[in-house]
């Protein structure tokens, strides 16, 4: 046998090895590479219902309240189908922390965020990992908030 052909055949093995090791099947392989990752049995999408945007500022600009409660949750949120609630906390509550959004906005998603299945200690390291890259001052009032949500 060629070099090359053996490094495919360790190739091969070694890939095996590995899904097999994960628990992760040939057949579940197979599927996902024909239904372009996509496993057969998907999550259903369920609707988000927000109206803070129409309670708190339906009479001023009802444009935006209607994109805060329609857009932003009544369809973007609502894709939990494709990134999961507890996912879409983590992005959201680490993108408000790096833009130092550290008002009662980030209060709320980190509740939401521990509504939505994030423990204390993976908003902890969440935190702390965007501290590190997205400014350090910004992680302390993120704790800040997080304790209060946390000791609730």
């Amino acid at each position: 046998m060629k070099q090359s052909g053996k490094m495919k055949v360790m190739a091969a093995l070694l890939a095996g090895i590995m899904l097999l090791g994960s628990g992760f099947s040939m057949k579940e392989a197979s599927a996902m590479e024909q239904n372009h990752g996509k496993t057969e049995t998907q999550k259903k999408a369920v609707k988000i219902v927000q109206t803070a945007g129409r309670d708190q500022l339906g009479d001023f600009v009802p444009d935006f309240a209607r994109y805060n409660d329609d857009i932003l949750f009544g369809e973007v949120w609502s894709k939990n189908d494709v990134l999961s609630l507890h996912d879409r906390s983590i992005v959201t509550v680490s993108a408000l922390i790096a833009q130092g959004i550290t008002d009662s906005s980030l209060k709320y998603h980190i509740g939401e965020a521990k509504k939505n299945g994030v423990t204390k200690a993976e908003m902890a390291e969440i935190i702390t990992q965007v501290g590190f890259y997205g400014g350090w001052p910004k992680a302390w009032a993120a704790f800040r908030y997080a304790k209060e949500v946390y000791a609730e």
